[in-house]
């Protein structure tokens, strides 16, 4: 069974990597680890000294996303909190042995030819393949 890599931040854009899991696999080919990253300093403080806090105010938008995806096995949801949001998604996937990370193209608008720094950092780093879904 592969695993798949599903970094969320809550927008909508986002689910669209959602939707194409669903479009690619069938629910028993795959299981699915949903993650988000919070990267600014607060939460890096706050997680020494109130990691439940900075999960429960996140776990709602993992919840959400794992109810779009009904059907399939969720393994993992799970809040991430580092100094870089591509960096942590490159650690979860080698740790947790993931064959795919799915995520959506996220560029400032004006620039749709270009990755957002997060993406390309994954892209270009990534041991496992990345698949980029349009944000359209």
């Amino acid at each position: 069974m592969k695993k798949i890599l599903l970094p969320v931040d809550g927008s909508e854009r986002c689910m669209k990597s959602v939707d194409l899991v669903r479009k690619l696999y069938d629910p028993s080919e795959v299981e699915i680890a949903i993650v988000t990253v919070k990267e600014d300093y607060e939460s890096f403080i706050r997680t020494e000294f109130e990691p439940e806090k900075v999960t429960e105010e996140a776990m709602p938008t993992l919840n959400v996303v794992e109810k779009q995806l009904d059907g399939y096995r969720v393994f993992d949801k799970k809040v991430l909190v580092g100094k870089s949001a591509g960096e942590e998604i490159l650690e979860y996937a080698k740790l947790n042995k993931i064959h795919a990370i799915i995520m959506t193209k996220s560029s400032k608008a004006g620039h749709q030819t270009i990755l957002g720094s997060v993406t390309a950092h994954v892209v270009k780093n990534s041991q496992c393949v990345v698949i980029i879904t349009p944000e359209r």
